[in-house]
């Protein structure tokens, strides 16, 4: 198996398709070893993660081919206007769903433990 390579082109699809791998492997889990609800929450914070980081990657993506001063401006609105709208997601499915709070938990971690893995993969790749 030859290492994959990574470099700053691939990076957000790499770490994309990773989470969302790794999200199908903690949903399948959580419902075999857990239980239904567990798997549910992690699904619903697995894919509020996915498409938080997308969003965020397409905002900075016009960002940059803004003015200065504009895209500082476009870049923080949507930022707070990104992040009110994932607190409401997640709000509404803890007060009105009564979602599984350790699987959403762990479901919207998903990102930051494809990143971690990814780093440590980076780093032992290159003798770190």
């Amino acid at each position: 198996m030859t290492p994959v390579k990574i470099d700053e082109n691939n990076i957000f699809a790499v770490l994309s398709i990773g989470s969302a791998i790794l999200l199908v492997v903690l949903v399948a889990c959580g419902l075999f070893f857990v239980s239904g609800s567990f798997a549910l929450g992690v699904a619903a914070g697995g894919i509020a993660a996915l498409a938080n980081s997308h969003w965020m990657y397409r905002i900075l993506q016009r960002a940059m081919g803004l003015p200065a001063r504009q895209a500082v401006r476009f870049a923080q609105m949507r930022y707070v206007l990104r992040l009110a709208i994932l607190a409401l997601y997640i709000t509404i499915l803890i007060l009105y769903f009564k979602i599984n709070i350790f699987g959403l938990l762990l479901g919207l971690s998903v990102l930051v433990i494809t990143i971690i893995a990814v780093t440590v993969y980076m780093a032992t790749l290159n003798g770190g």
